[in-house]
């Protein structure tokens, strides 16, 4: 089992572990959520168990389990895969707000602020990719908001652009790019 946690002021992010499995498979398995991932099953424990496992053993991926600190609430997920240490570069994504009560809320606002400076940060990487069904415009929009752009030119990872039969847009975000956006964000917190 892995042990990272990153403290924020009102949220801290967890690695996953078991004590959370119930809440994510809840989430995975909304139809409302479920609708852009690249699951095509019902979760289950026995199947999250097996991901997990797999998932211990990679070093490659990360995923961190969002938590409201006042209220000991779990409700969303964000992380990454295909992390390549050589070329500074990873995929970020696994983001998913499962209780919508805290979609576009200042706590998931600080999450996402607190990931970013962990990943350009101790995490160590310059450019971060993501891959977006194409019909997710809240998605879509929420990246373009945190500084991602569409990856001009060949895909760096061209196995993300069909999934599961999805259509799926590369974007990228170098430390630049977050570095523009920061100061916004940083702002729109802080004035809650």
């Amino acid at each position: 089992m892995r042990e990272l946690c990153l403290e924020g002021n009102a949220i801290y992010l967890a690695e996953a572990a078991e004590k959370y499995f119930p809440y994510i498979i809840a989430w995975r398995n909304d139809p409302l959520n479920n609708r852009y991932l690249n699951q095509p099953f019902l979760l289950d424990m026995e199947k999250q168990r097996a991901w997990y496992r797999h998932y211990c053993a990679d070093p490659t991926q990360g995923l961190l389990v969002v938590v409201d600190k006042q209220n000991d609430v779990p409700f969303a997920t964000m992380g990454w895969t295909d992390h390549i240490p050589v070329e500074r570069i990873c995929i970020t994504g696994r983001l998913l707000v499962g209780d919508r009560r805290y979609r576009g809320s200042p706590l998931f606002a600080e999450a996402t602020l607190l990931f970013a400076e962990y990943m350009y940060g101790a995490f160590g990487v310059d450019a971060c990719y993501a891959h977006v069904v194409c019909e997710n415009t809240p998605s879509i929009r929420y990246h373009e908001k945190y500084g991602f752009h569409r990856h001009q030119g060949s895909a760096r990872f061209p196995d993300e652009l069909t999934v599961n039969g999805m259509k799926q847009v590369e974007y990228v975000r170098s430390k630049e790019d977050w570095a523009a956006v920061r100061q916004t964000v940083v702002r729109r917190l802080s004035n809650g």
